[in-house]
């Protein structure tokens, strides 16, 4: 909650909890209080279950799955946002994706269209679904959370390929200046 919560909020933004429990609660609210945030306005216990037993409105994040998203690649324009951090960037990602850190990603939103397909994933999905939040609140339409992640994708045995690796060579020694 602190991590994330302090990615996305600060001391001014408004908050609503969702929590499965009351308990859980007090929890989410202590951990966002030893970051500063305590904005906390309410708390809606027994999850969005309860929301839409109210009969109140639900809005949805679409999904897609890895084999989808390969096969979105081959038949149709979708750009695939990889959210991880800057090291698992670089150790392995899918061909083509464009990169932001799901922390930067209200700072650095992709230059793409905003009703352009977007298929946002991480590692296994919990990051990719606050940056697939993220996005559809900045406008962006047509956004995809890739169920899975890169653990699925690379399950499948999908194309990966990992960033260039700086050389020893392409460092400046000290007596080489």
């Amino acid at each position: 909650m602190s991590t994330f919560g302090g990615w996305v909020a600060n001391e001014t933004t408004t908050i609503f909890l969702i929590v499965d429990q009351s308990e859980q609660a007090q929890k989410a609210v202590d951990a966002l209080a030893r970051i500063g945030i305590d904005t906390v306005e309410g708390v809606l216990v027994k999850g969005v279950e309860a929301w839409r037993e109210q009969g109140l409105p639900i809005e949805r994040l679409g999904t897609t799955s890895a084999q989808e998203c390969a096969t979105l690649m081959q038949t149709q324009e979708v750009h695939v946002l990889d959210v991880r951090d800057d090291m698992e960037w670089e150790e392995k990602h899918i061909p083509g994706a464009l990169h932001t850190y799901v922390g930067y990603l209200e700072e650095q939103l992709p230059q793409l269209p905003k009703t352009s397909p977007i298929v946002v994933h991480c590692t296994v999905g919990h990051r990719s679904a606050l940056a697939a939040s993220i996005l559809r609140r900045q406008g962006y339409t047509e956004v995809l959370n890739m169920l899975g992640g890169l653990t699925a994708w690379e399950k499948l045995g999908l194309p990966l390929e990992a960033a260039a690796k700086y050389k020893r060579t392409d460092c400046i020694r000290r007596g080489d200046r």
